[in-house]
């Protein structure tokens, strides 16, 4: 039987069609066991209707006692990771920028690829409308701040579009993810700094978290674990005391980093690291200093860790700073970010809104807590002073309070 028109669903048995002298499109239906071909009115002469809800007609006719066909579902996963190759074709066409692509990247392989996992949606035919409604509420369980939720959101929404756009999913089963709302002054309730005595207690887990069970050289499980805990409270104090963002350190290699001694006005001696921050950032390429001491910590953590897969773990310059020795790649943030909340809660701060953004938080603090410029403190982290200002204004009281500024500099303190 001769069509006027044809359009392919993705289905290599449906199809939908027009006959002549009909107004609709129908559904063709092509039943491989029995060789048999059915027709089911899509009810509708509207091509770009009938694309998006053809499979809703197709349930409607199996209910009704037709006979199925062999519907070959579509893998979310799979659908995941043709979306982030089409992203990458978006960047090739000049229609979004390579940071764009990347931050797409990030968020849909660390936190909204996991989530779907979790909720147990395999294939695009089993979302419902329903489906992702506790995206927020995973996040929150996570210690994702607001901003990142709603980032995130953005990006499922775009892969939810691209999905019903590729007729995919369909429109009348595409769940809507709403943004949560942020009070006027959000930025000071999320990621906030260490108070003074909440930092002594946390860096005395740390402690205790890096020396628990020791570096036993006869145990290699437990020898193995040390080495990832110790990797955890360095990277903690390599945030802390240079200020980055974690994505930013997480993008940075042996070559970035480099200790020298530097001599102080007073006449001592100390450790300057200098930290070369990678072009494909949030704020580009800069050049910042920090204190070099956790720097030589990283650079002799792998070297003191004699484990026999890794022995002297031979690095380079393009090796990641916080490298994994199991797979020569940089450690996850969300491993990270599962160590700090098992931290948090060991310290009994968790339900603190501290997460492990707090820690670049804390590094403002405590420079503003010193009298370091905003001027000086914006340039070396890649804000504008603006942006320090707006959100780290409260310190402003505390600096009003010599008394306070003594207390505060004491807890802040660090002993390497």
């Amino acid at each position: 039987m001769s069509f006027e028109e044809t359009y392919e669903t993705g289905q290599k048995n449906l199809k939908i069609v027009k006959f002549k002298r009909r107004k609709s499109f129908y559904l063709y239906i092509y039943d491989s066991d029995t060789r048999k071909v059915s027709y089911t009115s899509l009810g509708s002469d509207d091509i770009e209707y009938c694309q998006s809800n053809w499979f809703k007609s197709y349930e409607s006719y199996i209910r009704k006692g037709g006979s199925p066909s062999k519907v070959r579902k579509s893998s979310l996963n799979k659908k995941s990771k043709e979306f982030i190759d089409y992203s990458f074709t978006r960047v090739e066409r000049n229609e979004i920028k390579e940071s764009t692509f990347k931050t797409i990247w990030e968020r849909m392989r660390n936190r909204i690829v996991p989530y779907i996992k979790d909720t147990g949606v395999s294939t695009v035919q089993d979302i419902t409308r329903k489906s992702f409604q506790d995206f927020s509420i995973y996040g929150k369980s996570k210690g994702y701040d607001i901003g990142t939720i709603n980032n995130d959101i953005n990006t499922f929404n775009t892969f939810l579009n691209w999905l019903c756009d590729e007729e995919i999913l369909d429109l009348n089963k595409r769940p809507k993810l709403k943004k949560l709302k942020q009070t006027k002054d959000f930025k000071r309730d999320v990621n906030p700094p260490f108070t003074g005595k909440d930092w002594e207690i946390f860096k005395e887990t740390l402690y205790r978290y890096e020396t628990s069970e020791g570096d036993e050289q006869d145990d290699l499980e437990k020898l193995e674990k040390w080495c990832y805990r110790k990797n955890f409270v360095n990277w903690v104090f390599f945030q802390y005391l240079s200020g980055n963002r974690p994505s930013e350190t997480s993008k940075l290699t042996y070559g970035d980093v480099s200790v020298q001694d530097y001599k102080l006005p007073n006449g001592k001696t100390t450790l300057r690291g200098t930290v070369l921050i990678p072009q494909d950032t949030k704020t580009g390429k800069r050049t910042m200093v920090m204190n070099g001491t956790p720097i030589n910590r990283i650079f002799q953590h792998l070297q003191y860790c004699k484990h026999p897969k890794w022995m002297s773990y031979q690095t380079d310059d393009d090796t990641p700073l916080f490298v994994n020795p199991n797979t020569g790649k940089s450690v996850h943030q969300e491993s990270f970010r599962h160590h700090f909340q098992s931290c948090l809660k060991y310290s009994g701060l968790d339900g603190k809104g501290y997460t492990p953004y707090s820690l670049r938080s804390t590094h403002i603090t405590k420079l503003l807590l010193e009298g370091t410029s905003v001027d000086d403190i914006s340039r070396n982290l890649g804000n504008s002073p603006e942006v320090v200002r707006k959100h780290y204004d409260g310190v402003e009281n505390i600096l009003k309070s010599d008394e306070l500024l003594k207390l505060n500099r004491q807890y802040f303190e660090d002993k390497f």
